[in-house]
């Protein structure tokens, strides 16, 4: 019977996620990336990316200025962020997984469009590398997956020299969408747990804005904040107005992701 990677982690998912054993929660991530690699090792264009489309391009123009090394910390199977700066010859891009198959069919993939990263297989709570030893950091769709969210982004910012750029994406939990879900629900009387809104179940929490701004503001300087929306997703009027509004920074608070780009610690 062929592999189906997600099918497999959505049933994982149900059984490990209501423990929250930190253990069996890596463990699952590690036991997804070998089913990445089995299924799509020679069919590498099925691999989907595991972020939405908007959110790529905000994290790598936050880090465009950027040369020099480079990690993308928890790369996923397809890595959109590692490929799009990897194409700079400039830099050189680390990718890291904690899955030994998320990391290899990420490398096939980004050889497969003609660029070269470096992959590793790390933690992002306890990331294999010196302080201050990059240039840039990228973390996409990843904290939301940590058992300890504080230690994976103090890793974040120590392995960032001093003042080098730190770029952290995460879904917002009072994204428009989910909160007009929420609202329909209510007024038909149905009451869902925060859970049932999030955007994947296997997601340990999600965050709104100032949940991410304490939680990355209180080791650092957070510098710059992006909204995302929805205009690579569909092509409907309103999701290119509800786009264009959440950019703005008084409207930013109900985006799709939360972009924010922080300053590295190296300690």
């Amino acid at each position: 019977m062929a592999v189906n990677p997600l099918a497999n982690h959505h049933e994982a998912a149900a059984r490990v996620m209501p423990g929250r054993d930190p253990d069996a929660i890596k463990r699952m991530y590690v036991d997804l990336g070998a089913d990445w690699w089995e299924a799509h090792a020679n069919d590498l264009d099925a691999v989907p990316a595991l972020s939405l489309p908007e959110t790529h391009p905000a994290v790598t123009r936050l880090l465009e200025p950027t040369q020099g090394l480079l990690l993308d910390a928890g790369c996923g199977p397809n890595p959109t962020v590692s490929c799009a700066l990897a194409a700079t010859s400039s830099r050189t891009v680390v990718s890291l997984d904690i899955g030994l198959g998320t990391v290899r069919t990420a490398c096939a993939i980004a050889a497969r469009r003609g660029v070269h990263v470096l992959g590793v297989v790390g933690d992002v709570e306890r990331l294999p590398f010196r302080a201050g030893a990059f240039d840039g950091v990228a973390c996409d769709d990843t904290v939301e997956h940590l058992p300890d969210d504080a230690a994976g982004v103090a890793e974040l910012l120590r392995v960032a020299r001093r003042g080098a750029p730190v770029v952290v994406a995460t879904p917002n939990r009072h994204n428009v969408y989910i909160l007009w879900a929420r609202l329909r629900d209510r007024l038909r009387g149905r009451r869902h747990p925060l859970e049932h809104y999030f955007v994947s179940s296997s997601h340990l929490r999600e965050y709104s804005w100032p949940e991410v701004e304490r939680l990355v503001g209180a080791r650092t300087v957070v510098r710059s904040r992006v909204g995302c929306g929805w205009e690579r997703t569909s092509t409907s009027v309103t999701a290119r107005l509800a786009s264009w509004l959440v950019r703005r920074p008084p409207t930013r608070r109900f985006s799709s992701m939360i972009v924010v780009l922080a300053a590295g610690t190296g300690a």
